[in-house]
């Protein structure tokens, strides 16, 4: 997981950014982008996705799993579809599961 705090500094970095100008676009206080910087801080799925957008990079990407092979598409639109998933009502996520399950009966 370091890999993924050296890659948020790096990208901010890059993009000729303070740690106050990436909090306000993720919506965190410059604290505590300087805490996730140096890894003091674990970021929820949610998180990771929303700094990948901001930073213009595929969440795995950030995460330094570039070169690994078995990361695919299929995994990073996992990544986003949980994220999503994640921002729904308990209702709405029951009724998606049942979905889900409906769907694994399909030959």
């Amino acid at each position: 997981m370091l890999k993924l705090y050296e890659n948020i500094r790096k990208l901010r970095k890059e993009n000729g950014w303070t740690q106050e100008q990436l909090a306000q676009r993720v919506g965190y206080d410059r604290s505590m982008i300087a805490k996730i910087e140096t890894g003091k801080v674990d970021l929820s799925q949610s998180k990771i996705l929303e700094f990948a957008n901001v930073l213009g990079i595929d969440a795995g990407d950030l995460m330094g799993w570039g070169d690994v092979e078995i990361v695919g598409d299929d995994f990073h639109d996992a990544l986003k579809l949980y994220a999503e998933y994640q921002s729904l009502p308990p209702e709405k996520q029951a009724e998606f599961l049942s979905f889900l399950k409906f769907l694994q009966l399909k030959p």
